[in-house]
């Protein structure tokens, strides 16, 4: 199970239900951010529900609009941005620098990045979130954010299928 939750810090409810099941992992939402040092803290203490295996940190910083993690945090491009460019060192380098801002914070796991194909730059869920229209540029360049957020210290989870 990985759970969400409300507020700034790992509520008692979550605490219990962790001490009863092993707990997977949390998910960050906006609701949970106020500011880096918040985010460590309540990442750490995250992590102390672990029992017998880490718990997962989780969050979607895909970049664009759909970053969890917003200002103070660096406000990253999205997908498109760099599709557009399409220069798999800047990726790379994109990819290494968001690795080194989850990680500074304690999280662990990042929900990104979207490996769906966009089909219409206005789609109101996808649009801007996919790196392009074309399937081979969106593995091409998808791979190598995952591979270095990985390489990073981040596990990377692509989504969203079937896509």
């Amino acid at each position: 199970v990985v759970a969400g939750f409300g507020g700034h810090s790992v509520p008692a409810e979550l605490r219990a239900l962790a001490r009863e099941w092993d707990l997977g992992g949390v998910i960050l939402f906006g609701r949970n951010v106020e500011e880096p040092e918040q985010v460590s803290e309540l990442c750490f203490d995250a992590q102390a529900l672990a029992q017998d295996v880490p718990v997962w940190v989780s969050v979607d910083q895909e970049g664009g609009r759909v970053s969890r993690l917003r200002a103070p945090f660096t406000e990253w491009p999205s997908m498109a941005t760099l599709g557009r460019v399409g220069d798999a060192g800047l990726v790379e380098r994109f990819a290494t620098a968001l690795a080194g801002e989850l990680s500074a914070v304690g999280v662990t796991l990042d929900f990104a990045p979207v490996l769906d194909v966009r089909h219409d730059e206005a789609d109101a869920v996808i649009g801007d979130r996919a790196l392009s229209s074309e399937p081979i540029e969106v593995g091409r360049l998808g791979r190598v954010i995952i591979e270095t957020l990985q390489r990073n210290g981040v596990a990377a989870c692509g989504k969203h299928f079937p896509g």
